[in-house]
């Protein structure tokens, strides 16, 4: 278990642990403590993190630990295994890509528990560039919040391969899709696809709020019936390819 300790401040004894089935709230990286002084933070192994508090100081506690699949090779390129300890004996999943647009999330045992998938370019204006398709399940979907249904009409009648390009370049995993009338931005939400005519989606499943600050938390509903493993795969795999969090 991680030992936080802070350049002159004395260590700080390690939290309780929490099963993965119980955090709602977590970030991912390798800074240990919250705080606006980055000399402040600390850094330790590259993981999913929870928050605690003590002494009146807030902690990002490890609570899942993330190894590449291949070495040094980024994780949106080769995948990557979460652990539930540090020492790396005890697999919780793996996220591996198969070559098309899927990164399969597999338990220890090799049953699959769904895909996260990158959002096809014809839909990458309108949604966000990464969903869940859960096994058995339908899929889990977040569109950006300035997209208007003229445009998703557009979009859904295809592009050229000039347009792709051009969208290509302008939207990346990363854009939230912020409001342009200087209001406070609407926060990211991953919802359940439905059949509904008029392209409502479903229950919520996984938020960010976009508060342009250190850390960027995401939530997961407790009681959701998504894995929460694939909701996990996928914020890895976003922290990595919009903001590399992985190179840090």
């Amino acid at each position: 278990m991680e030992r936080m300790a802070f350049g002159r401040d004395k260590a700080v004894e390690p939290f309780e642990p929490m099963h993965w089935s119980e955090m709602t709230q977590f970030t991912v990286g390798r800074a240990m403590r919250y705080t606006f002084r980055k000399s402040k933070r600390g850094t330790g192994p590259h993981a999913i993190r929870f928050p605690r508090a003590r002494g009146g100081d807030q902690y990002l506690v490890p609570g899942l630990y993330i190894v590449p699949a291949a070495g040094d090779a980024s994780l949106s390129k080769a995948g990557f295994r979460l652990f539930e300890d540090e020492g790396g004996r005890h697999l919780l999943c793996s996220a591996l890509p198969d070559g098309s647009d899927r990164y399969r999330v597999r338990d220890p045992h090799g049953q699959e528990l769904g895909s996260v998938r990158r959002t096809p370019l014809s839909r990458r204006l309108t949604h966000q560039g990464l969903w869940l398709d859960p096994v058995g399940h339908p899929a889990v979907v977040a569109r950006h919040n300035w997209a208007r249904d003229g445009v998703r009409a557009a979009m859904g009648r295809g592009v050229g391969h000039a347009a792709e390009s051009l969208l290509d370049s302008l939207v990346s995993f990363g854009d939230d899709g912020g409001s342009d009338s200087g209001a406070a931005p609407k926060p990211a939400v991953w919802a359940v696809e439905t059949d509904d005519s008029e392209g409502q989606l479903g229950e919520a499943v996984l938020t960010l709020p976009r508060t342009g600050q250190f850390p960027r938390w995401y939530f997961v509903e407790r009681d959701s019936r998504l894995d929460k493993r694939l909701a996990f795969a996928l914020v890895v795999l976003r922290e990595s390819e919009a903001f590399g969090a992985d190179r840090r």
